[in-house]
């Protein structure tokens, strides 16, 4: 009775982050330096787990080398299409919505056809094992890089802004 309930919440845990991800990316944001802050320090530790992981093997280190370098370059893009409002309520931003949901989107049909893939034993053989895949490690990177150059941007955004009076 209990086996069923485990993906069952993990499965609702997934699909609620799934929304806080593509929800964050849509209409206008609060700047929460915090919450900024968090999330920079997430993904960076994240990506250096995956930089470690991929150290003795050349192809997953191409992936997220790769993967944060794109992102990078796509982090900039975004800042860059991204506008910014101050008012008596504080500091707001507007991400770029097509980059936030194309990058969800991306990640999110990765990590279904590899929940997909290795949950099939025929399938699973003919695939990297988990942790192997050097393009869900590029994805992953892209998806990283992306977010540690925007939060970074953000921040020093909110940085160069005087505290509004309330």
């Amino acid at each position: 009775m209990a086996a069923p309930v485990i993906p069952i919440v993990f499965g609702g845990l997934f699909a609620w982050s799934i929304y806080r991800r593509v929800r964050r990316n849509i209409g206008r944001q609060k700047l929460r330096r915090r919450r900024i802050i968090v999330s920079l320090v997430i993904f960076t530790i994240i990506s250096l787990v995956f930089l470690v992981l991929s150290v003795s093997l050349p192809k997953l280190m191409l992936g997220i080398g790769g993967g944060l370098a794109l992102g990078a370059v796509l982090g900039f893009i975004g800042l860059k299409l991204t506008k910014f409002e101050t008012t008596d309520e504080g500091h707001f931003y507007i991400p770029n919505t097509q980059i936030g949901i194309a990058l969800s989107i991306l990640f999110i049909g990765r990590m279904l056809y590899r929940f997909w893939v290795l949950s099939d034993a025929a399938n699973a053989a003919k695939h990297p094992q988990p942790f192997q895949s050097a393009l869900t490690f590029l994805t992953f990177g892209l998806i990283a890089g992306y977010y540690i150059v925007y939060y970074s941007g953000l921040l020093v955004h909110l940085h160069d802004k005087k505290p509004t009076v309330v």
